[in-house]
C-alpha cells in the first residue's frame, strides 16, 4: 500500500503543481510506511524466533498467532507465581472490580481498568475472533444471546474462557484439546 502512495504521489500532477510541499509530505510519509512495515516485519520474525525456544508450541492453543501468543506469555513471566486462576485473571485485569462502601456493594460491578490496557485489548480482540472462528465459542455465544445477554458481556465471558485455558495450558503443559468435553465423558464412561 505504501508503494502505491509513492507511486500516486510521483504521478499525481494536480498536487504537484498546485502544492509542491504536498507532493513532498505524502512521498516522506510512504517512505516512512515502507520504513515501518520492514520494521514490523524484522520484529514479528524476531518474536517468531524467540517463540521457537520456548517450551509451547503454536498449536497447544486454541487460537492466535504467534506474535500475540507471545506477547501473553511474556506478560505473564512464570505462571508458577499464580496459584489460582482468580489471581491469574486479576493480573490481567479480567475480573471486576470491586467497589464497597459500608454495606453496599455494586450488583453488578464492572470491569477491573487494572494493568496493561494493550493486552487487555489483544484479549477482547482474541475474544472477538474466537466467537468468528471456533464453533465451541461460537455457540456459548450464540446461547448467551439466546438468554438475552448483552453482546459485550458475553465477550467479556468468552476472555475469560480464553484466559482460562490458557492458564490451563501454561500451569500442566498439556496441549488444547477442543474435543476435550467429549473425550472426558468418554474417559469417565469407562471407568
Amino acid at each position: 500500500m505504501a508503494k502505491r502512495i509513492l507511486e500516486v504521489a510521483r504521478n499525481t500532477v494536480g498536487v504537484l503543481q498546485k502544492e509542491p510541499c504536498s507532493g513532498i509530505k505524502i512521498s516522506i510519509l510512504g517512505e516512512r510506511l515502507l520504513n515501518l512495515q520492514s520494521a514490523i516485519d524484522r520484529l514479528e520474525s524476531e518474536i517468531t524466533e524467540l517463540f521457537h525456544k520456548l517450551p509451547y508450541k503454536f498449536e497447544d492453543f486454541p487460537l492466535g498467532h504467534i506474535p500475540s501468543l507471545a506477547t501473553i506469555i511474556s506478560e505473564i513471566g512464570d505462571i508458577h507465581r499464580f496459584p489460582s486462576l482468580k489471581q491469574f485473571l486479576s493480573h490481567f485485569g479480567w475480573c471486576p472490580r470491586s467497589f464497597q462502601t459500608g454495606n453496599h456493594r455494586l450488583e453488578h460491578p464492572r470491569m477491573s481498568h487494572a494493568w496493561n490496557k494493550y493486552l487487555r485489548r489483544l484479549i477482547w480482540m482474541l475474544s472477538v475472533v474466537a466467537v468468528r472462528i471456533l464453533p465451541r465459542y461460537r455457540a456459548y455465544f450464540e446461547r448467551r444471546l439466546k438468554q438475552g445477554k448483552p453482546k459485550m458481556h458475553i465477550l467479556v465471558a468468552v476472555g475469560r474462557k480464553l484466559l482460562s485455558t490458557f492458564y490451563a495450558i501454561l500451569k500442566t503443559g498439556i496441549p488444547h484439546d477442543p474435543n476435550w468435553e467429549e473425550n472426558r465423558h468418554f474417559a469417565l464412561a469407562k471407568h
